[in-house]
């Protein structure tokens, strides 16, 4: 299924009036949005492959401006004026920094397990650790473990070890030695979008009191809806609460 994607910059699912465009996670791709788009064939649903991952060519020097530039044109491109923007964990920190920018400005965002608009904190030795060994199953095997609270189907894992795998070296290298360090606090008060954050209080990777402080504490007017006994792939471990919750995140929005 992967290599059916690999030089495309987005994917799409579905059809309707609503569009949601999808931000993927740190080790994840478009692709890994499947299982929720598919809960929801009435909306149009865009995961875009951040470049560098999800078998797409990484910047020779990224930036987390060039990054938000090149997703901004492509919504450009698309000429989308009706659409949500949605961030998984790095895909947040995305969504916020293209939401400040772009001309193209989505309806509303939210952000799922957001890495937060400070510095993301990562203990030293599981960062050398991903550093030193991508790509690798067993690395791609050990960071999902990490990560989880419930088991992956057999086919989600099948695709979580792949596109963890597949992530170019300068895209890896990057956001673990730059992207997740570099804050954008003092520009998110600029904001004036609706801001909605899906977050669970047992996830391993960004704690609930960071989401607390540091995504919360920074979007006041920001609203948060919390689960638990579920990990940090939250749009993987349970995509249809996921997509529930966006339904009704999109809805509630038109009345």
């Amino acid at each position: 299924m992967l290599t059916e994607i690999e030089v495309h910059p987005f994917v799409e699912w579905g059809s309707g009036d609503k569009t949601l465009v999808f931000l993927h996670y740190f080790g994840g791709a478009a692709i890994s949005w499947q299982w929720v788009a598919q809960q929801l064939p009435d909306f149009r649903c865009i995961a875009f492959n951040v470049p560098g991952f999800g078998g797409t060519s990484a910047p020779q020097k990224p930036t987390l401006q060039q990054y938000a530039d090149t997703i901004s044109q492509t919504l450009a491109d698309l000429n989308l004026k009706n659409y949500s923007l949605i961030g998984h964990s790095m895909g947040g920190k995305l969504a916020l920094q293209v939401a400040i920018n772009c001309d193209f400005s989505p309806q509303q965002i939210i952000l799922i397990a957001p890495s937060p608009p400070t510095q993301e904190p990562m203990p030293e030795a599981e960062k050398q650790r991903l550093l030193d060994h991508h790509p690798s199953t067993e690395n791609a095997a050990t960071t999902i473990k990490n990560a989880t609270q419930k088991p992956l189907d057999k086919e989600q894992y099948a695709v979580a070890i792949q596109t963890h795998k597949i992530v170019e070296d300068a895209a890896w290298r990057w956001w673990l030695l730059e992207g997740m360090n570099h804050s954008i606090a003092d520009k998110i008060v600029q904001l004036r979008i609706p801001v909605t954050v899906l977050a669970s209080k047992d996830d391993p990777v960004i704690s609930y009191s960071l989401i607390q402080s540091d995504v919360i504490g920074l979007l006041p007017n920001a609203k948060l809806i919390t689960i638990e006994n579920v990990g940090h792939l939250i749009p993987l471990e349970t995509a249809e609460w996921t997509a529930t919750q966006l339904r009704q995140i999109i809805l509630s929005d038109q009345e």
